[in-house]
């Protein structure tokens, strides 16, 4: 699986800068002797394998540096993490098996059809769930089930899409647009209502919706000033990218959340250069929480992280803060578990992501990046859009 994460957080000053819970304290406290236990719910294999192993990566050395800053007062930190295969109904199973463990929070599903499944189950058994890399709409706020114990660090497609659209049309002032997403993909479908409404409020006329490559060459027919790719997939987000430019598109394209992995950034290559989209994170962020973040990835991995990890490692990092501020139990987990959803609503932080906050909605406040595919594997800054 993974190798054990070394020490990371080496010095007080730097252990204060990245504000995690205890950090520097060798007092012991309360917790001394405890384990504190939060599960993750990645996709390590099947269509999340893109995203799913760097967030545990990520989760697990944001937990070992919590773990060598002093743990949860005086408590081991420990990550119980389950592999839902990108299934729904195998994350369904496994947020029960969290629900019936010790844990007190669960971070994930990787994907937001999983969590439509998944979360649920955790908010009748009153454990916070905090979504790391769920964008969809209905996963926090306005959700089709009752979700008071559900949390985002994520930023979500309803407010990244119009973000991302109104800075093209601000530079680019397109007319016409196409929408392209994977056929039998929900969230796909979804999110390109999204991206239809935010180009029509932006005075973008539409021309098409179109489902999958065969619908991707109907829409080149009505010859649109820009495209925009929504899918769930990487891989299918990619493939559309090759598709439009192996076809003569050579306008912007646009794309979702799907865009954002280096892996996806990788795969389309030259032909994605350009490719825009909005992102929670940016590896060029100068802050010191970012830039620490990513050394400490690379001396721990030997390879650069990307925006799901840095979701995940602000995920343990928030659940950490809000830990600090009760009186765990550590022995009853229902309490322990109340007062941590309790508390995390508060919860402020400098971070990688920029500095967060939670809205009232359990949402993100935080920096939305405007970011391009560079064609090398990497992406360029745009825009920086602060935080509310």
């Amino acid at each position: 699986m993974f190798r054990p994460v070394p020490a990371v957080c080496v010095a007080l000053s730097l252990c204060a800068a990245i504000a995690f819970a205890g950090c520097g304290s060798d007092d012991g406290g309360a917790g001394e002797g405890k384990t504190v236990l939060i599960g993750s719910i990645f996709s390590t294999s099947g269509d999340g394998s893109a995203y799913g192993p760097q967030q545990v990566k990520a989760a697990e050395l944001a937990v070992g540096e919590i773990n060598d800053d002093g743990g949860i007062d005086g408590a081991e930190l420990k990550l119980a993490q389950m592999d839902d295969q990108s299934d729904p109904a195998v994350s369904k199973q496994k947020m029960a098996d969290q629900v019936n463990s010790a844990a007190i929070a669960v971070l994930g599903p990787t994907f937001s059809n999983s969590a439509a499944e998944a979360d649920p189950v955790a908010n009748d058994a009153g454990m916070t769930v905090l979504a790391v890399s769920n964008t969809g709409p209905g996963i926090v706020g306005d959700c089709p089930y009752p979700c008071e114990y559900v949390f985002r660090d994520s930023l979500g497609e309803e407010d990244a899409i119009p973000a991302n659209i109104d800075t093209l049309v601000a530079a680019e002032k397109p007319k016409t647009a196409a929408i392209v997403h994977p056929a039998d993909d929900p969230f796909g479908e979804s999110t390109a209502q999204i991206a239809k409404d935010a180009f029509e409020k932006a005075g973008v006329k539409v021309n098409t919706v179109a489902r999958s490559t065969a619908g991707l060459l109907l829409a080149l027919n009505s010859k649109p000033d820009a495209f925009m790719i929504t899918a769930s997939s990487g891989a299918a987000a990619t493939d559309l990218i090759k598709s439009l430019r192996r076809n003569g598109f050579n306008g912007p394209i646009l794309g979702g959340n799907a865009f954002n992995s280096a892996t996806s950034s990788k795969i389309a290559g030259a032909d994605g250069k350009g490719a825009q989209s909005a992102a929670a994170w940016y590896a060029g962020n100068e802050s010191e929480e970012n830039q620490e973040f990513i050394q400490d990835y690379r001396t721990a991995y030997g390879e650069d992280p990307d925006q799901f990890a840095a979701q995940a490692y602000t995920g343990v990092q928030l659940l950490a803060e809000a830990l600090d501020d009760v009186d765990l139990t550590y022995s009853d987990t229902e309490a322990d578990r109340e007062l941590l959803a309790g508390a995390l609503p508060d919860v402020q932080e400098e971070t990688p992501l920029g500095s967060f906050a939670f809205t009232a909605d359990h949402d993100v406040n935080q920096p939305i990046w405007i970011v391009q595919m560079n064609g090398k594997g990497g992406f360029d800054l745009v825009e920086e859009i602060p935080a509310k």
